[in-house]
């Protein structure tokens, strides 16, 4: 795929244009994607989740008025957001994409490839946690909305042992509403056909961000796909260095120093999809914005796929919301915008329904506190967080500095990096995980711009200080694709060797067959006393 710029470059001067010139064949095959078109699709996907959720998790007197007030949200948003700070209207010729017709295929190939070898379906041998996602599905098709579990309907003797009670119920607590499209074709025509709904759900996200992140660095590049694959850390380094010294903190390939660990974009894919692409996504609409008026639904949405990452949207927000290109010639004008009723009604309803929801399964955090807590000496916290800095931040920061310095986002994407790691919720330390995704995610699309323009033969460096910055970038590339790598030599060697799949080791949750989950599953999806919850009082059928 011959990279391709064209992406509504706006010229400001008035300089004469040049003849024009005959385009290739390659580059004049190619489809005008207006921006509303883009941006309704993107919010669509992200909404259309969250509607099933209303009418189908909620009593009719909540869900109906909760639909309907977010449908004139999402006509609003679309019809808004070709609007600039001031509320004028851009050109579309200024903001259509012209897609040629070969990153179509590259990227719908590269969608069902990515979904498929991720593991979305269990169509091949997965790695970690693909047990809970199965379940997931099985039990949003198998119950009646809200899902109940009944202890009563555990048939394993070891699982009833390590619940210790042999009746009772538990609600099903969990951010779910990513199956939702596909639970919901699951109960009308099988489970098969729900995971295989999933399986398309995911990859029309996996093509949606790819589109986006090629808008939002105005260029189709075929590095956009490849950093959304690969993009990662520096892990490699540390991994080297223990093969020589097997120092008793590594627990795992991006995990090689205590509590903390920022993870590479496959491993959450083949991990958590479902708080991956949704993340992704809004980090990719949040740049391609014109306006903050929609914020409150484009960013708040998050939460409802993932109540951690929205911790690592807020910084990404606010330098949206204050930066130079959101921000209106009078000040009065952009307080209006960020203060407009859509966002103020999007955060605040998106934030009592699902933090209500959360909160009745508050046991799910077995572990808060300062990172530095868990070392036996708290001083040790220092050099594992410089070392983790300098190979999880420090590097795209170098890199990305020359570009991006005048780049509020930037800076406030490196802060977050920065003081994530400062604190721990849950044992393997989620918050640090996924509170990092967005920012990580801003890396990731503007590393895809920075890479297409070393490898530009019109960028050929001529001096020795470009060709040492050009080396360092492809180094720092060649790099972050280890852990990828390592996952796809697991995967396919896997494959090869016959491994078992690992998929129905859990089956459901209200009949778990293998014990060794059951503790888990406890712990994080079953809320206990859901009853008294103010979601199952007030909201929930």
């Amino acid at each position: 795929m011959k990279e391709v710029k064209q992406l509504g470059d706006r010229s400001k001067s008035k300089a004469k244009q040049a003849a024009p010139q005959k385009m290739s064949s390659h580059e004049s095959k190619a489809v005008t994607i207006p921006y509303p078109w883009l941006y309704a699709s993107i919010v669509l996907f992200l909404t259309v989740p969250l509607f099933i959720f209303f009418m189908g998790y909620l009593r009719l007197s909540v869900g109906i008025p909760l639909t309907l007030i977010f449908a004139v949200i999402v006509l609003y948003c679309v019809s808004d957001c070709l609007n600039d700070p001031d509320g004028v209207k851009l050109s579309r010729h200024d903001t259509e994409l012209k897609m040629p017709v070969s990153y179509i295929i590259g990227f719908a190939v590269t969608a069902l490839v990515l979904s498929f070898v991720s593991g979305v379906g269990e169509y091949i041998f997965t790695i970690q946690d693909h047990p809970y996602r199965r379940a997931i599905l099985r039990d949003l098709i198998d119950y009646d909305w809200p899902v109940i579990y009944d202890y009563s309907t555990q048939t394993n003797p070891e699982v009833i042992d390590i619940f210790g009670i042999v009746s009772g119920e538990r609600a099903f607590s969990y951010y779910f509403i990513y199956w939702m499209p596909a639970a919901l074709a699951g109960k009308m025509f099988g489970f098969e056909a729900g995971n295989f709904v999933l399986f398309l759900w995911n990859s029309l996200g996996i093509f949606l961000s790819l589109t986006a992140a090629c808008a939002a660095i105005k260029r189709f590049t075929a590095w956009v796909p490849f950093l959304y694959v690969f993009f990662s850390g520096l892990d490699v380094i540390p991994n080297f260095v223990y093969l020589f010294n097997e120092y008793g903190s590594w627990r795992w390939f991006e995990g090689y120093v205590p509590v903390l660990s920022y993870v590479s974009n496959f491993r959450e894919l083949a991990s958590v999809f479902n708080q991956m692409v949704p993340c992704f996504l809004v980090v990719a609409l949040l740049l391609i914005s014109h306006n903050t008026r929609s914020m409150g639904l484009t960013a708040g949405i998050l939460f409802g796929y993932s109540p951690w990452a929205v911790f690592g949207i807020l910084p990404v927000v606010g330098a949206i919301l204050f930066g130079k290109k959101h921000r209106a010639k009078k000040l009065s004008k952009s307080a209006t915008n960020v203060l407009s009723p859509v966002n103020i009604a999007s955060a605040m309803l998106l934030l009592i329904v699902f933090g209500s929801y959360y909160l009745s399964n508050a046991a799910a955090t077995d572990y808060k506190g300062f990172a530095w807590e868990t070392f036996d000496d708290p001083l040790l916290f220092i050099p594992v967080y410089l070392i983790f800095i300098a190979l999880e931040v420090l590097p795209f920061v170098v890199i990305l500095y020359k570009t991006m310095k005048k780049d509020p986002v930037f800076w406030a994407s490196a802060a977050a990096l920065l003081i994530i790691p400062l604190y721990q919720v849950t044992g393997m330390n989620d918050f640090c995980m996924r509170c990092s995704m967005p920012a990580l995610f801003v890396f990731c699309i503007y590393m895809s711009g920075v890479v297409a323009d070393v490898m530009d033969e019109k960028n050929t460096p001529k001096t020795g200080k470009g060709w040492l910055r050009s080396a360092a970038v492809m180094l720092t590339v060649i790099l972050m694709t280890f852990p990828t790598l390592l996952n796809l030599f697991v995967i396919f060697g896997s494959v090869i060797q016959g491994e078992p799949n690992n998929k129905e080791d859990i089956g459901s949750f209200g009949n778990i067959n293998q014990a060794e989950y059951a503790e888990v599953v406890q712990e994080q999806f079953f809320a206990k006393d859901y009853e008294d919850a103010f979601f199952y009082r007030y909201f929930a059928k």
